[in-house]
């Protein structure tokens, strides 16, 4: 060796900081001095933070920052928040040239700034709600509409006015679920009769709250109509109604074109696939999809617009590059981005919009900007950038499981494509690059089949487990055996379909997409039944789900092997997702139910329970049976004035409907409602 190698050589360990676990042929060495962590971590940090990982960290402090905000004892002050938030930024770029202090700082302003945007997100779309469970006659004019597959459909009505309600007690908006097919279009004035109540809290401590996302999503009021609605005249509708109302014309009409091209189940999926409304597709198929895996399909997310764009940029470079003088002469691959990015923008506007098509379609625009820029396209920066868009606008997404798994997918991908991508690169920088190998390339595409799934599915398992109380057992096997038909029968067909039919020759591409919904549906159903009785898990505790999520993110968004710390927590989480806490007793919110755990360990139903709240309650305990199962009556001992139970534990449980019954109750039961 030279004495300049030896120089080289010396010059690269000076510059590459030192780890607090050496690393000496693969194998991991405990440092010798204990004492040297602190200053061993603060260069892995430095290193972390110049390579510009640091930035994915602040929609991660964003985000809890916003947390913080819905478990504060009481609702803060907006001055307060925005004041502090000033401050708090201030200090961090006054003291940003001195390295603690100015980290600390900006790490509490990102926190500061979360928690601020949600109170003003708050104060923003306040609105009230229906006070009461009421039957009147509501005047306003149709914001939304949404199919049924009972051949129904579902209005969202921006009202004028609800019969012996004030204007100040008005609610924003009202969904009313309609009967039977009516020609109703966004931008008709209506006035129907409807039965109207406040939306619904979460039917179990911890679960789902309609009531909160129905109040930052604007719905005051929940309902069905008596009857047809009327026209009514109330003059025009307001502005952001009419700005939509042609774009929702247009979806209506292709809904139309594809159910006369596919009628059936397969119309409804592929107008789901298409637009994204899921409220014409069968519950025995939306249950087969979620049970088996491939639920993810049929909400449109990254998959159907990566997928889209992707085709568009391939098809356009394509056709481009058929031309050599304009394919020599101009930068084609621009030219692709820049169409591709039209065809993301108008499949975004066609699909209604959503957490997950919001992330995807700001992840594609700022990749074709890169390719327009010359720079590289995938990167967890990109990810960061969605989210930071995402969280600035919506904050409160960040409860939605639909922004939990879609970033948790996202990340897991982006992050293992950067892995491996380092390894193909190394593969490739040692291979002929005049050999062609079908084989080897043929193991590679399987193989990227398998992971795309295996990180996907690991990223989103817990999530899915901790909102659903569901796991997929077979969900990797029926993602392999779905993926080429959704990726090249079905959305490679969605763009051919809706530019086909200007020319009424829309059947040709969506032949092909009901095939492979066919094929698609029928795995769906396989695996289902394979897995029949499997799925079910007990509703875990949120400190799991939390664990998960900061080990999940410390792996995922570091580069250096500190990173292998975030498994640390991701273990820890298991344990505490499968130590008890399931209750043994769930009451109602009206209390006239409740669900009492008999001896033999599972649940019994005392008094009249509304069966989606039945189906929660047994869902939560990883239970199958059906709210019909005579199995929950066991054990109940009923009169005109409540009903009795035993308790696992000993003892009586008692729901009391009536004062009269009550006294007696105290008496003989160790727990009343």
């Amino acid at each position: 060796m030279s004495e300049g190698d030896v120089e080289a050589r010396t010059g690269d360990e000076k510059a590459r900081p030192p780890l607090p676990f050496a690393v000496a042929r693969g194998r991991w060495s405990l440092p010798l001095r204990l004492g040297n962590l602190r200053a061993d971590f603060g260069q892995i940090l430095e290193a972390e933070l110049e390579s510009g990982r640091g930035f994915l960290w602040f929609p991660v402090l964003f985000g809890i920052g916003v947390l913080i905000y819905f478990v504060l004892p009481r609702e803060p002050s907006a001055i307060a928040l925005v004041l502090a938030s000033a401050a708090m930024i201030a200090a961090a770029i006054r003291f940003r040239l001195r390295v603690t202090a100015g980290r600390v700082l900006f790490v509490l302003a990102a926190i500061l700034a979360g928690a601020t945007a949600m109170k003003l997100r708050t104060d923003l779309v306040a609105a009230p709600a229906v006070p009461r469970e009421m039957t009147a006659t509501v005047t306003g004019w149709v914001a939304g509409r949404e199919a049924r597959p009972n051949g129904g459909s579902r209005i969202y009505l921006r009202v004028a006015g609800i019969e012996r309600l004030k204007p100040e007690q008005l609610p924003g908006t009202v969904r009313i679920t309609l009967r039977g097919k009516m020609p109703i279009a966004v931008g008709d004035a209506l006035s129907v009769v409807a039965r109207l109540q406040p939306p619904s809290g979460p039917a179990l401590p911890g679960g789902y709250d309609f009531a909160l996302a129905a109040f930052y999503g604007g719905i005051g009021g929940i309902g069905f109509a008596y009857g047809n609605p009327k026209p009514a005249e109330l003059g025009p509708p307001p502005l952001d109604i009419r700005l939509s109302a042609p774009l929702a014309h247009l979806r209506e009409a292709i809904r139309e074109r594809i159910t006369e091209a596919l009628p059936g189940e397969r119309g409804a999926i592929a107008a789901a696939l298409i637009m994204g409304d899921q409220g014409g597709v069968s519950n025995e198929t939306q249950d087969d999809m979620r049970a088996s895996g491939l639920g993810h399909v049929l909400s449109i997310s990254g998959l159907h617009m990566a997928l889209v764009a992707g085709w568009a940029f391939i098809a356009i470079r394509g056709l481009l590059a058929l031309f050599p003088g304009l394919a020599l002469r101009h930068p084609i691959k621009k030219w692709a981005a820049l169409a591709a990015l039209g065809v993301a923008t108008f499949y975004l506007g066609l699909s209604g919009g959503g957490v997950a098509t919001d992330r995807s379609y700001i992840m594609i625009a700022i990749m074709f900007l890169a390719i327009l820029a010359g720079r590289r396209a995938l990167t967890l920066r990109n990810v960061a950038l969605a989210a930071i868009a995402i969280l600035a606008f919506y904050p409160e997404s960040i409860l939605s499981v639909s922004f939990q798994m879609s970033f948790a997918a996202t990340i897991a991908l982006v992050a293992g494509y950067e892995l491996f991508a380092r390894r193909e690169d190394r593969r490739l920088a040692h291979s002929d690059p005049g050999k062609w190998d079908l084989a080897g390339r043929l193991r590679r595409l399987v193989a990227g089949l398998v992971l795309t799934s295996l990180l996907a599915g690991f990223a989103t398992t817990p999530f899915a487990i901790y909102h659903f109380q569901r796991a997929a057992p077979l969900s990797i096997l029926a993602n392999i055996a779905a993926s080429l038909p959704i990726d090249l029968l079905i959305m490679t067909m969605v763009p051919f379909a809706v530019l086909a039919m200007p020319f009424g020759v829309e059947s040709l591409p969506l032949a092909p997409m009901g095939w492979g919904i066919d094929w698609m549906t029928f795995v769906a159903r396989k695996a289902t039944e394979w897995s029949d009785g499997l799925g079910g898990v007990r509703m875990i505790p949120a400190s799991a789900l939390v664990l998960f999520a900061a080990g999940f993110l410390w792996l995922a968004l570091w580069q250096q092997r500190w990173r292998f710390a975030g498994l640390v927590p991701m273990a820890l989480a298991l344990p505490v997702a499968l130590a008890p806490g399931i209750p043994d007793v769930l009451v109602s919110d009206d209390a006239m139910a409740a669900a009492v755990r008999g001896p033999d360990g599972r649940y019994r139903i005392l008094g009249k329970a509304d069966d989606f709240v039945v189906v929660n309650w047994l869902r939560s305990d990883a239970d199958p049976r059906q709210p019909g199962d005579p199995s929950l009556k066991e054990g109940i001992r009923c009169d005109p004035l409540g009903c009795t139970a035993d308790l696992a534990g000993g003892g009586i449980a008692a729901v009391s409907h009536g004062i009269s019954a009550l006294l007696d109750d105290c008496f003989r039961a160790i727990l009343v409602v």
